[in-house]
């Protein structure tokens, strides 16, 4: 009989945090306006604090007020739709961080990157794009099931491990599950809805669940280089809510430039 570990506390605890999130994340989409942007804001506040505790950067200081500040009024501008604000404030974030944090400067600066760019397209899609609320509930169907996938045929097959250096627990069985369930998703949001042909479904769920996968290494090469496990324990079962939302910062950003480029 194979031990998977599914009905483990662990498994329960991501099971139970699971729900939860992702009924508080459709709910917050659903309603749109304030709500979401507020829930925006205190998403950056919290993956930006557990970004800082990655690399070991005081949370509690003027440079992550400033970092905070200027990622929040940038978002308050796609908000408010004042777009032409937005790379002037980019260009003045990244000097500032350049001069305060003259150690870890890089590290402070590719949060306008790492952060920033998939926030503001999260709330641009909320509230200004065609359709953008469907898109957002696409991209969730998608990396859930991509995550969900990974986490258990993983867990079942086993087998060789994807990338052992940077993440000893991904298996190439649960790369290719995520693969096909991305896909298998987003035909099946896509036709339920009628939004897409059915070749940009097929594309757009292999082309994001890739990325899904791409920005978990990334985040795992981040907390090796660091030598941390989690960056909080905020979510049992989980880590932090930036472990959560690893390879979601990679695809929206894929599912945005999908879209723009292939109208």
């Amino acid at each position: 009989m194979l031990n998977i570990g599914i009905y483990s506390r662990n498994f329960l605890l991501r099971t139970i945090s699971s729900i939860i999130l992702i009924t508080l994340a459709l709910l917050l989409n659903n309603l749109g306006g304030y709500f979401f942007l507020f829930s925006i804001i205190l998403l950056l506040f919290i993956v930006l604090k557990e970004y800082y505790q990655l690399f070991s950067i005081k949370v509690v200081s003027f440079k992550y007020f400033i970092n905070f500040c200027l990622i929040l009024i940038i978002l308050l501008i796609i908000f408010f739709k004042f777009y032409l604000l937005i790379f002037f404030l980019l260009l003045l974030g990244l000097l500032i961080t350049i001069i305060l944090e003259k150690k870890k400067w890089t590290a402070a600066a590719f949060t306008y990157i790492y952060l920033g760019i998939p926030l503001y397209i999260l709330l641009y899609l909320n509230n200004s794009a065609t359709d953008g609320k469907i898109i957002i509930t696409w991209l969730f169907v998608i990396v859930w099931s991509s995550d969900i996938s990974a986490y258990i045929f993983g867990k079942l097959i086993k087998g060789p491990k994807l990338v052992p250096k940077l993440s000893p627990n991904k298996t190439w069985s649960g790369f290719f599950a995520s693969l096909i369930f991305s896909v298998t998703a987003s035909i099946a949001f896509v036709s339920y809805y009628n939004i897409f042909s059915f070749k940009k479904a097929l594309y757009f769920g292999a082309i994001v669940g890739l990325f899904c996968a791409l920005g978990d290494l990334f985040e795992s090469w981040l907390k090796r280089y660091n030598s941390k496990k989690d960056t909080s324990n905020l979510i049992p079962g989980h880590g932090g809510l930036l472990d959560r939302l690893d390879g979601f910062l990679f695809a929206i950003v894929a599912i945005y430039l999908l879209l723009f480029f292939w109208s």
